[in-house]
């Protein structure tokens, strides 16, 4: 007697070929990740976040719309087919809420020789950075929340505002005009005068 013939199939097991990225997100916008794998066909995906089955996403691409902060975790993808698995790193994503200005600089008069101070104010994830600019253009060192200008003269008249950046996202302060000048003096003093009952003096 003769059995029946068993049909034997070789092919290769997945491999992962290409991982998908870290990436910080700012709270409403869109996230993808992606992996791609080499191996004999039927190839399957299956996206996880922190280890477990994420519902339908069963494709190359996860995409994840409008995202919240419950959305931040770290999303791999486990590769199947009838020759074995692969799983790829993990990818951590975090989201954040841009940086909001809560306070803006204020306009300022300065008299010459004076100090002036420019304050700002942000909410948003952390870290924040900042950087002042006068007329749009980036001052060296003046990267916190107050900017302090010593002994102001004529030439530092301008337009100051500051720039925040954080991962997820950049804001720019509304503008404070400085205007320095010099202060009043006396250059000519009355003088001393005597006058007739009914007459005028200036």
């Amino acid at each position: 007697a003769t059995s029946n013939g068993a049909n034997i199939t070789v092919g290769f097991a997945p491999v992962i070929i290409s991982q998908p990225a870290d990436r910080n997100a700012t709270v409403g916008t869109n996230v993808a990740f992606t992996v791609d794998a080499n191996g004999t066909a039927p190839l399957a995906y299956q996206w996880q976040k922190n280890g477990a089955d994420l519902n339908g996403s069963t494709v190359a691409t996860l995409t994840l719309n409008s995202v919240q902060l419950g959305d931040a975790g770290a999303y791999r993808c486990v590769v199947t087919s009838p020759y074995g698995t692969a799983t790829s790193n993990a990818a951590n994503l975090t989201v954040g809420t841009a940086p909001v200005f809560t306070s803006h600089p204020a306009d300022a008069n300065a008299t010459v020789g004076t100090n002036v101070t420019l304050t700002v104010d942000a909410n948003g994830t952390a870290p924040l950075t900042y950087q002042w600019q006068k007329n749009g253009v980036d001052l060296n060192g003046s990267n916190t929340t107050t900017l302090t200008l010593n002994s102001v003269q004529l030439g530092d008249a301008g337009a100051y505002r500051a720039v925040v950046t954080s991962p997820f996202g950049t804001a720019t302060s509304n503008g404070a005009n400085i205007t320095v000048g010099f202060a009043p003096a006396i250059t000519a003093h009355p003088a001393d005068r005597n006058a007739t009952v009914g007459t005028n003096v200036a």
